[in-house]
């Protein structure tokens, strides 16, 4: 799974990037595509596979439930642990690579998925019951025809917005199927005025520079081949409508929006109700509502024409399971993945923690233990169904730099030291270095 649009620093920065490349070489890959794990069992046929995943203590104690679980229909097979934050996950995840040392299961990110996959890292995935996943979602973890990421759930980006505080400002909410932008700028800026709270909490980062060029010139971040699909005029826009929103009173100053950036999602302005709205993926809503007082809508991404079919709205999957290429245990380490996506009582300790359930038939059986936001973002989920476009292709390798160069310019436009012009040209310059 801050305020950023992804996780909190959801996209580690470029420096990690650098450390990547120290730590790997490109990762190493064409010595340890074939021993890239050390894992084995000894001569009774006993199976030890290792697992690694990032999250918080929610995530981590479920998890140990679900592999208990496992362990005790297949006693011949042991799990082993690797987990942490977000942070440092995949410095460590590229050491343990060039180390031929990959665990067997690898919880996997979009922004990584790629280039694990030309590295050849990654196992083709053939052993797993897809039947209860959409294709649109399975595409998400395709490439050239092979399945290489099992999505474990789906989400997509939504505009979190605080009800008590629009009707507050003596305002209504939004009809979201046709919103504009100008008509989101005009109810932060309402907000901002009539209540002691912020309208917008922040600006948009990637997420939303993506959402605004798909809108606007019908390209995504990156093209099928992983090249930037956009000219740096192209994003001058995008600068000129964030100067418009914060000219016209709809963010906090330049300052509070840097120092949000850093900080947990649950101390962030929208979740303690100093702000009112905010984009951020589905899923991210139960923790920004984890306050008593603050309970939180999705509402669709604005467009420019009003029409929310327009708006280019998208399903993401939310993370995926992979599994090593060098694993001594493929069909194990297969049904191991089967058993997270597809068994029910993996489903009903996971809920929604880690997306909305990709598996149908596990999203039903949950729906009735959900309540208040959760119910609401399953519903908004579904509701989506008519709209949604294609996902973009999958990023390139070395994208994990992208989030990081975004917010950095947006804060050097806020902050008065670029230009639109010029914050354009040099971020397109910086994501086209890191993605070369």
């Amino acid at each position: 799974m801050s305020n950023t649009l992804t996780t909190p620093r959801h996209v580690p920065p470029s420096v990690r990037r650098r450390r990547w490349m120290r730590a790997g070489a490109g990762l190493a890959i064409a010595g340890l595509a074939a021993t890239a794990c050390g894992n084995g069992g000894d001569d009774e046929g006993d199976v030890t596979l290792t697992f690694s995943w990032w999250g918080g203590d929610v995530r981590h104690q479920y998890t140990q439930e679900i592999i208990e679980i496992f362990e005790e229909e297949h006693p011949h097979i042991t799990i082993d642990h690797r987990y942490g934050e977000w942070d440092g996950y995949w410095d460590q995840l590229a050491t343990q690579t060039a180390a031929g040392d990959t665990p067997d299961i690898i919880q996997m990110d979009l922004v990584y998925l790629r280039e694990y996959i030309e590295s050849g890292i990654l196992l083709p995935l053939e052993d797993i019951d897809t039947s209860e996943f959409t294709d649109e979602l399975m595409d998400t973890g395709t490439l050239d025809g092979e399945l290489y990421a099992m999505p474990v759930g789906q989400t997509a980006l939504t505009f979190a917005v605080n009800p008590e505080l629009i009707e507050e400002a003596g305002l209504e909410m939004p009809d979201d199927s046709t919103w504009t932008w100008d008509d989101l700028k005009d109810l932060a800026v309402g907000v901002s005025e009539n209540t002691d709270a912020y309208g917008q909490s922040g600006s948009f980062d990637s997420a939303g520079l993506e959402t605004w060029l798909r809108q606007t010139h019908g390209v995504s971040m990156v093209d099928d081949e992983g090249q930037l699909a956009w000219e740096p005029e192209d994003a001058v826009g995008y600068f000129e409508m964030l100067g418009e929103f914060d000219e016209a009173g709809a963010f906090p100053d330049a300052a509070e929006m840097a120092e949000q950036r850093g900080i947990a999602r649950e101390q962030t302005l929208l979740a303690t109700g100093e702000g009112a709205m905010f984009p951020a993926w589905d899923a991210m809503l139960v923790a920004l509502s984890g306050n008593e007082e603050i309970d939180l809508e999705p509402l669709m991404m604005p467009s420019l024409t009003g029409d929310a079919s327009d708006a280019y709205m998208y399903y993401k999957a939310s993370m995926f399971y992979s599994v090593a290429s060098g694993s001594d245990h493929p069909e194990e380490a297969q049904l191991f993945v089967d058993f997270l996506v597809n068994d029910e009582r993996a489903g009903e300790l996971q809920q929604i923690e880690r997306g909305i359930p990709g598996n149908a038939s596990i999203r039903d059986q949950i729906r009735d233990d959900l309540d208040g936001v959760e119910s609401r973002i399953v519903e908004f989920s579904e509701s989506l169904e008519d709209v949604v476009a294609d996902s973009p292709p999958l990023a390139p390798e070395g994208y994990g730099a992208v989030q990081d160069i975004v917010i950095r310019y947006e804060d050097e436009f806020f902050f008065g030291r670029v230009t639109a012009e010029e914050a354009a040209e040099r971020m397109h310059g910086e994501i086209e270095d890191a993605i070369s």
